[in-house]
């Protein structure tokens, strides 16, 4: 274009034309490859050809112009497109362009035949060499998947001696090692002061115990970390993490003795603790911080103090609505207050306790096969003055027939119970009862076992062997109407998930079903209703995905067939047969 607009004068048509056409002829083939290559290849050779045919026979400097096209051309053919495509580039075009520009073709064709050979032969090649490049990272990934199969081989062996063996110990430790932590918890009451400490001290280890069992069975680790540390050790630990990372300096006191606290109300003031820190140093500029953390009779309340820039108009953003909505969640309260030295005080509480209206009185009625495990729960819930345990029964029959007299809010379930098992009076209670909440506890965490009782209606999912706090504090959640299940059984499941998706993507390869492009059996299903052209929202709508998830398949589809968009995803999957 450079040139044509330099040597315009010798053309025999105003310049203008001649730039749109130079635009049309390099444009006009990339439109056609949105829809097919060999279209694409017919309309670059034919437009950008006759283009250089007719610029040679105006302009004598234009008759080599044409072997940058030749290495294009060459780069988008194939092995059955070059038989048709090489002879036009390498002979007809350049014989034409010269005859045209009547040159003494003779003197120069075999340099003219050679240099369009080696740049059609050297675009050729690199499209190999790209080719070959793409489908050896398919070919590594395929074979770190079938490393991963062959793994999860050998882990479902072990899983499945593993349910053998927590099969036992359900009936034997587990009941055992229950039977003995529920016991103890009934004497606490009973205990002279100074003798709660030692008490406290065989439940834990009877706990840790009962929780090495399931982790040497299940093969994970023994428990959360979390989860055993009291809330002032995990403070302490992040304050001294963050003072090592910012060099603020951050004190923290402890007013009132530590109680126990279920991990539902450990984490959020965790995490606002955290966001409170960030925001004095990021926002505040603070290089001092003091921490207050108050054990109060009703309430845990926790007050952060800097010595930052305070900010009277004190906007809520996204830090510091996530702390409210988390705290509030709790029936708990996030304020600001600015210091009159300068700085933010932070203060975030808690109720001790899941707040309910006082005229409510849960109802429950405990079922289980164990006289003194439904004695102690009776024991231990009996102490809550929002709980009353309206029965106990021994069997699922029993219960059956004691919740139309008793009328119970919740139901404590035994999973595993001679006669009539935890699964089956589930369902009868859900046909019969759908309102009523129900929990299912077991002494040995199964994943199949938590998959089929929740997916049969159950409202919650515990351990037998979870502290009173967590069990009263489950039993207020659960009869608000919310879901809830232990950490443990949520870690069991996503393991149980992850062998499965395994062992099902095996049998796809099994079968021949994978792609060469190493695409996923839902990723081709994405690729196909791509084609017939649904938009995001109606595929979403109809794998019931969110949009999300379909936006992100459909980035990993084309980054592993090599395009940019749509219109190229579905011209290569209908050119190569990617999607039956």
């Amino acid at each position: 274009m450079i040139g044509i607009i330099k040597y315009h004068a010798l053309l025999p048509y105003p310049v203008e034309a001649a730039i749109i056409v130079s635009i049309l002829a390099f444009v006009i083939p990339y439109w056609f490859y949105r829809y097919s290559t060999i279209a694409y290849l017919i309309a670059e050779i034919a437009l950008s050809g006759s283009l250089y045919i007719a610029l040679n026979y105006y302009f004598e400097e234009t008759q080599w112009q044409f072997i940058v096209i030749a290495f294009v051309i060459g780069f988008h053919s194939s092995e059955r497109t070059c038989r048709w495509t090489g002879p036009i580039t390498i002979l007809l075009i350049p014989f034409l362009a010269w005859n045209t520009a009547r040159l003494d073709f003779d003197d120069i064709a075999f340099q003219a035949f050679l240099y369009h050979f080696g740049m059609y032969g050297f675009g050729f090649a690199f499209q190999l060499l790209s080719r070959t490049h793409k489908q050896s990272l398919i070919i590594k990934e395929q074979n770190r998947i079938l490393e991963q199969y062959a793994g999860r081989v050998e882990q479902i062996t072990l899983l499945e001696e593993r349910d053998k063996l927590s099969r036992e110990l359900h009936d034997t430790i587990g009941h055992t090692m229950t039977s003995l932590i529920m016991g103890m918890e009934t004497l606490r009451p009973h205990l002279p002061g100074t003798e709660v400490n030692r008490l406290d001290m065989l439940l834990h280890m009877a706990r840790r115990g009962l929780n090495e069992t399931r982790g040497i069975v299940h093969n994970w680790a023994q428990t959360t970390r979390d989860s055993l540390m009291t809330l002032e050790s995990s403070f302490r630990e992040l304050i001294e993490e963050f003072q090592q990372s910012t060099g603020v300096v951050v004190t923290l006191r402890i007013y009132g003795k530590e109680y126990e606290l279920s991990r539902s109300r450990k984490l959020p003031l965790y995490r606002c603790l955290q966001e409170a820190l960030t925001n004095a140093v990021r926002h505040g500029g603070a290089s001092l911080i003091q921490v207050g953390l108050y054990f109060e009779k009703n309430q845990i309340r926790m007050q952060v103090e800097d010595n930052g820039s305070g900010n009277k108009d004190i906007e809520f953003g996204f830090g510091l609505q996530s702390m409210k909505e988390r705290l509030e969640a709790l029936h708990g309260q996030l304020s600001l207050h600015c210091l009159d030295e300068g700085g933010i005080a932070v203060i975030c509480s808690l109720p001790h306790q899941t707040v309910l209206p006082q005229e409510k009185t849960i109802r429950i009625l405990l079922v289980d096969d164990q006289p003194i495990i439904r004695e102690s729960l009776q024991l231990i819930l009996q102490q809550q003055q929002d709980m009353h345990v309206v029965g106990l029964a021994g069997t699922g029959q029993e219960a059956i027939d004691m919740i139309p007299a008793e009328n119970p809010d919740v139901v404590l379930l035994d999973i595993r119970m001679p006669g009539l098992d935890g699964q089956s009076t589930l369902r009868a209670i859900r046909e019969q009862w759908p309102s009523i909440r129900v929990i299912m506890v077991t002494s040995i965490e199964e994943a199949s076992q938590a998959a089929d009782t929740l997916k049969n209606g159950a409202n919650g999912y515990l351990l037998k062997s979870v502290s009173p706090v967590e069990l009263v504090e489950a039993i207020r959640i659960v009869y608000q109407g919310e879901m809830l299940i232990t950490q443990t059984i949520a870690d069991a499941l996503f393991q149980e998930m992850q062998v499965q998706q395994a062992e099902l993507d095996g049998l796809r390869k099994m079968r021949g079903r994978v792609c060469p492009y190493g695409l996923t059996e839902r990723e081709r299903g994405i690729l196909a209703s791509l084609m017939e052209g649904l938009r995001i929202k109606t595929i979403a709508d109809k794998i019931f995905l969110s949009e999300g998830t379909v936006r992100n398949c459909t980035s990993m589809i084309y980054a592993k067939l090599g395009v940019n968009n749509r219109e190229d995803a579905v011209r290569k999957a209908r050119e190569e047969g990617l999607v039956s």
